[in-house]
C-alpha cells in the first residue's frame, strides 16, 4: 500500500533538496526522514545502490510502498541523470492530489453526519408507541444499526481500501455510476498528460515517452492509443496523424499538443494539460461527493419523516379513540 499524497510530496521534495545540494543518492535516502516512510526499505536501498546497483534497481525496490507509476517516471528519469527534477514534479503533483483530495473529504463531511445521526435517532423512533409508551430494546437497536450503519461502514471501508491500493475495480465502478463517469474521463487524461510530459521532460526518448505513459495509464483507450503511438513514432511517421485517429484524445489536447512540438514547449504544454485536466477531475469529484451523500441523505430524510409521520398517525389515532 502506496504512503499518502501529504507523505510522499514531503518525501519527494527532501530527496530532491539533497540531490540538487550534491549529495549522493544513498546518502540522501538514509538522510531524509519522513514520518510513515519504512526506514528499513530505504536503507535497503542506500545499501543495493553502495553495492553496485544502478538507482532505477534501487528505486524498483520501494514498489511496495512507492505508486507504481511513480516508480516508472523515477526509474526513467534515474537512467538519464534527471532525478532531482522528477523529484520536484512529483512532489508538486502529489501535494496539489493532497489538496483535492482533502477539499473532497471536506465537502462529504456535513451530509456523512446527518446520514449518520439519521441511522443512529430512526431505531429510537420506531420503539415509541402511544398506546405502550417508550420502550427501549437494545437488541432491536443493534439489530437495525447492523442492517443499516455497519453496511454503510463496511463499504466505505472496502472502498478507501480499493482506492489506497489502486484497485483497477475502483475506475470501473466509477466509470459504472453517474456522475463519475466524468471524473475518470478527466484524470485518466490529466495522469496521462502529466506522465508523457515527466518523462519527456526527464529526457525520455519521445517513442518510449508515448509507451511508458500509455503503460501508466488507467484507461485501456489511452493504453492502446499510446502503443500505437509509439509503433508509429518508431516507424518515423509523425505523432499527429495517429492523434487523429483515436478520439480518445480531445481536440485541446491535440492542438496543444501540436503547438508544443511546433515551439519547442511540448512539455510545458502537457504539464498544462495536466493541470487543466485535473481542475475539470476536481469540479466533477466534487459534484459527485455532494451528489452521492445528498441522495444518502434524501433517504435517511425520507425514513425520519416517514417516522414522524407515523408518530403523529398514532397520536391521532390515540386521540380519536379517547374521543369515542
Amino acid at each position: 500500500m502506496s504512503l499518502s499524497h501529504r507523505r510522499l510530496s514531503i518525501w519527494y521534495q527532501q530527496l530532491a533538496q539533497q540531490l540538487e545540494a550534491g549529495v549522493p543518492l544513498a546518502e540522501a535516502l538514509r538522510a531524509v526522514r519522513v514520518g510513515g516512510v519504512p526506514s528499513l526499505a530505504t536503507e535497503r536501498m542506500a545499501q543495493q545502490i553502495e553495492a553496485g546497483g544502478s538507482a532505477a534497481d534501487a528505486l524498483r525496490a520501494g514498489a511496495a510502498w512507492l505508486p507504481a507509476a511513480d516508480v516508472i517516471f523515477l526509474s526513467a528519469s534515474a537512467e538519464v541523470g534527471r532525478l532531482p527534477r522528477t523529484l520536484q514534479n512529483l512532489a508538486a503533483r502529489h501535494e496539489h492530489l493532497r489538496t483535492i483530495t482533502l477539499r473532497v473529504i471536506l465537502a462529504c463531511l456535513y451530509p456523512a453526519a446527518v446520514v449518520h445521526l439519521g441511522l443512529l435517532l430512526w431505531p429510537v423512533m420506531r420503539m415509541v408507541d402511544w398506546e405502550k409508551g417508550f420502550a427501549w430494546d437494545g437488541f432491536a437497536y443493534a439489530r437495525t444499526l447492523a442492517c443499516t450503519l455497519l453496511p454503510l461502514w463496511l463499504v466505505c471501508g472496502g472502498l478507501w481500501v480499493l482506492v489506497r491500493r489502486q484497485s483497477p475495480l475502483v475506475g470501473l465502478l466509477a466509470q459504472a455510476l453517474p456522475g463519475l463517469r466524468g471524473y475518470v474521463r478527466a484524470q485518466a487524461l490529466a495522469d496521462f498528460a502529466f506522465a508523457l510530459g515527466n518523462l519527456l521532460d526527464a529526457g525520455v526518448a519521445i517513442g518510449r515517452a508515448w509507451g511508458t505513459a500509455g503503460a501508466v495509464a488507467n484507461s485501456r483507450r489511452l493504453k492502446n492509443a499510446a502503443g500505437a503511438m509509439e509503433q508509429a513514432i518508431l516507424r518515423g511517421e509523425e505523432p499527429g496523424a495517429q492523434r487523429r485517429v483515436w478520439t480518445c484524445f480531445p481536440e485541446e489536447f491535440a492542438a496543444l499538443y501540436r503547438t508544443g512540438e511546433k515551439t519547442g514547449r511540448l512539455e510545458q504544454n502537457l504539464f498544462q494539460l495536466a493541470v487543466d485536466y485535473q481542475e475539470r477531475a476536481k469540479r466533477s469529484l466534487t459534484l459527485a461527493s455532494m451528489l452521492y451523500p445528498s441522495l444518502l441523505f434524501l433517504g435517511v430524510a425520507g425514513m425520519v419523516a416517514y417516522g414522524v409521520i407515523s408518530f403523529y398517525a398514532g397520536y391521532l389515532n390515540m386521540i380519536g379513540k379517547m374521543a369515542e
